[in-house]
C-alpha cells in the first residue's frame, strides 16, 4: 500500500489520503510513516515545529529517505507578519521549486568524473594537463601546475590560491571574480600556485569548471549532454539547469539548480553504491573512495572526494554520531547527508550565510537525528 501525499507536508499531519500510487511527480520512493521506518513521528514533528518558528533561520526544504521510503518532505516560505515576527509557512512553497544548490553541485561534476573513468576515458590519477590542450601555455608556463591531478582537485588539494569562504559578495572573493571573467576555466587555471599539489587543503568550488572541461574533452560530448545521457535520465531527473560562461563552458561547481527531490537522488545513488533500479551508473568502488576520507580537514570534518565526512569536534558540539555518514554542502547551507548504517538521506535546502559550526543546516540535521528510535 502507498500513501499519497498532500503536495506540501508528507505524512506529519494527519491530511495525507490512502492510494495504491504515488504522486505523478514523484515516482521513485514509496511513502511510508516515520514510525514503520524506525523514526520518532514526534520527534520529526517537533523539528518541523521548530523550523516553522525559525529556529534553524532560513531553511526552505527538507526530505527524509528511510528504507528506501519517502518518510518526511516539507517546503517552507518565509513570512513576517505586520509587527515583524518570522515564521515559515508550508503553503506557499512546492516541490517543483528548483534552486541553486551552490558549492554543493560539485556532486555533478564528482559523479560525470566517476562515469568518464568507469568508460576508461581517463583515471583521476592522470595530471590534468594531458586533457586541457587549449590550456597548455599555461602549464608550459607554470611547470608546477603539471603535478596537479584530477584527485586533487576532487579532495580541493590542487595547491591553487583561492579564496571564496569569506565575504560571499565582494569582489575578493575568487568565485565572484571568476564569473566576471570570460573563460572561467582559464581564470581558475591561471591562479597562483600557493603550495604543491596534494600538500594543502583550500576549498574550490572553481574546480568545477575544470573538471566539466575534462569531461567534456574526453567524452566529445559537451558536460550536460554527457550527464543526461549517463546519470540525469536514468535517475528520471529533469530539473537540472547548468550556469555557463562566455564561452560556453559548463560550471561544474556551483553553477547547478534541481529541485530537492531531484537532488535527493544524487544522494541516493551514492547511499545504493552507484546502483538505480538494478542499473549500475557508478562503479561502487568509486563510490566508496570519494566518500572515504582522503585528507584531514580539521578535527570537526575530513575530506573525501567532494563528499565530507564529521569529525569527532562535530560529534562533540552536536550530540550526533558521525561514524559512516558523508556528506556535501553549498555555502548557503544546502545539505544532502549520506547515512548507509541507517540506510537514510537527509536532505535540505536553505539559504543562510553561516560556515563551519555555526551552519544552522548541521543543528538541524542534528535534531533529525534524534528521531532514530
Amino acid at each position: 500500500m502507498r500513501i499519497r501525499l498532500p503536495i506540501l507536508l508528507l505524512f506529519i499531519t494527519c491530511a495525507c489520503h490512502i492510494t495504491n500510487e504515488v504522486s505523478p511527480d514523484q515516482e521513485v520512493w514509496e511513502y511510508a510513516l516515520p514510525d514503520t521506518e524506525g523514526l520518532s513521528r514526534e520527534t520529526l514533528l517537533g523539528v518541523n515545529d521548530l523550523i516553522q518558528l525559525n529556529q534553524f533561520l532560513e531553511i526552505n526544504g527538507l526530505v527524509i529517505i528511510k528504507n528506501d521510503k519517502l518518510v518526511f518532505e516539507n517546503y517552507y516560505q518565509r513570512v513576517v507578519d505586520s509587527v515583524g515576527v518570522v515564521t515559515r509557512d508550508p503553503t506557499l512553497r512546492k516541490r517543483e521549486i528548483v534552486v541553486d544548490i551552490g558549492t554543493a553541485g560539485l556532486i555533478s561534476a564528482l559523479s560525470a568524473i566517476g562515469v568518464a573513468e568507469d568508460k576508461r576515458l581517463l583515471s583521476i590519477n592522470d595530471p590534468i594537463e594531458q586533457y586541457l590542450p587549449s590550456y597548455s601555455e599555461i602549464f608550459e608556463d607554470n611547470p608546477e601546475k603539471s603535478e596537479i591531478t584530477i584527485a586533487h582537485l576532487l579532495s580541493h588539494r590542487a595547491g591553487l590560491s583561492w579564496d571564496e569562504g569569506i565575504r560571499p559578495f565582494s569582489l575578493e572573493n575568487d568565485l565572484n571574480q571568476m564569473k566576471l571573467a570570460n573563460d572561467w576555466v582559464r581564470y581558475v587555471l591561471e591562479k597562483p600556485q600557493t603550495a604543491p599539489a596534494g600538500l594543502q587543503y583550500r576549498f574550490n568550488s572553481g574546480t568545477g569548471m575544470i573538471l566539466a572541461k575534462i569531461v567534456e574533452n574526453v567524452s566529445n560530448q559537451d558536460f550536460e549532454t554527457f550527464l543526461k545521457e549517463n546519470i540525469l535520465d536514468a535517475l528520471t531527473i529533469s530539473s537540472m539547469e547548468i550556469e555557463s560562461d562566455p564561452q560556453g563552458n559548463y560550471n561544474g561547481g556551483d553553477g547547478i539548480t534541481l529541485t530537492l527531490l531531484d537532488w535527493t537522488k544524487l544522494g541516493y545513488l551514492y547511499l545504493n553504491e552507484g546502483t538505480w533500479n538494478g542499473r549500475r551508473i557508478l562503479d561502487p568502488n568509486f563510490v566508496i573512495e570519494a566518500s572515504s576520507v582522503q585528507n584531514e580537514i580539521s578535527e570537526s570534518f575530513s575530506q573525501g572526494y567532494i563528499w565530507q565526512r564529521f569529525g569527532d569536534n562535530f560529534s562533540f558540539a552536536f550530540g550526533t554520531p558521525h561514524d559512516e555518514i558523508y556528506f556535501v554542502r553549498g555555502g548557503l547551507g544546502q545539505l544532502l547527508c549520506v547515512m548507509p548504517e541507517e540506510n537514510m538521506i537527509v536532505s535540505i535546502f536553505a539559504e543562510n550565510f553561516f560556515f563551519g559550526l555555526s551552519n544552522p543546516s548541521l543543528s538541524l540535521f542534528a535534531e533529525i537525528t534524534n528521531s532514530f528510535q
